[in-house]
């Protein structure tokens, strides 16, 4: 749950018009290998969870509301979510959809967790405060010790790795401010090229930053926990997919024929069996 104003533009340049992140220059010479990272949920989590922060929120200004019950309450209302998305709702190309998506998301499950309507609006205010808070994202246990890795590659393999992430275009600061940033060669932000996961423009653009066209995608690799925007998105232009499912969301029926991780400590091994 990410709603943050933009606190600066850093690092990014324009390249044959296009906006990347200042890392290593990425040309069609290069090595064409690629791993394409999700952040929220893969890599960043809100602390200790999303549900603990609302319910802490929500305390805070009066109400008693259980992690359980706001986890009750998000999944009553996923359908209505995947309904506006199927629609073509897209709320995180721009700050003022993200606002709107949030206060709404955040005021659906107040309500159904019995929160007095008069201290909806202000409840729902503070939680978009809160997840403003740089400091309220931290990172997963197993990322730093896979973006070493990564680290290592790139300098070893000429192994290019970026970011493709549905977020706000303030996700670039909250990289730097946790230093994460000078993990990537480049990032690629739902909210600076205006196209979301799974939409088909977000992925061309991580192609084209990776110095890859289409039909070069299978060298690529893109990692991430949602199976509808980050796997069936990536798989629709032909790039290899991995699905993070820390808690079991999915069934197996689900992913069948999908490489499915609990860590990304496994990583690796699969970035490997992909080189061949």
């Amino acid at each position: 749950m990410r709603i943050v104003p933009l606190r600066g533009r850093l690092h990014l340049a324009a390249t044959d018009g296009q906006r990347i992140y200042r890392g290593r220059n990425v040309t069609t010479t290069d090595y064409k290998r690629a791993v394409f990272l999700d952040v929220g949920d893969t890599l960043l989590y809100a602390r200790p969870t999303w549900a603990d922060v609302i319910s802490d929120v929500a305390g805070i200004h009066g109400a008693s509301i259980t992690s359980d019950a706001l986890i009750a309450a998000e999944r009553r209302i996923a359908p209505v979510i995947a309904s506006r998305f199927r629609d073509g709702e897209r709320h995180t190309t721009s700050l003022e959809k993200s606002q709107s998506h949030w206060t709404w998301r955040y005021s659906e499950m107040l309500g159904l967790c019995g929160v007095p309507e008069r201290l909806i609006p202000s409840i729902a205010k503070a939680c978009h405060t809160r997840f403003n808070d740089f400091d309220t994202w931290v990172l997963f246990e197993d990322a730093r010790p896979l973006l070493d890795e990564l680290d290592r590659r790139r300098r070893q393999d000429g192994l290019i790795v970026g970011v493709v992430s549905n977020w706000e275009e303030w996700l670039e600061p909250l990289l730097i401010h946790r230093d994460l940033a000078r993990h990537f060669d480049f990032l690629v932000v739902s909210g600076v090229v205006q196209s979301e996961k799974p939409d088909e423009a977000i992925f061309d653009a991580a192609l084209a930053r990776a110095g890859l066209t289409r039909s070069q995608s299978n060298q690529a690799m893109h990692v991430g926990d949602s199976l509808t925007a980050d796997v069936e998105g990536a798989r629709a232009l032909g790039i290899r997919t991995v699905l993070l499912d820390r808690d079991v969301r999915y069934p197996p029926e689900r992913t069948s024929g999908t490489a499915v991780i609990r860590s990304l400590a496994e990583l690796p091994r699969l970035i490997d069996e992909a080189r061949g």
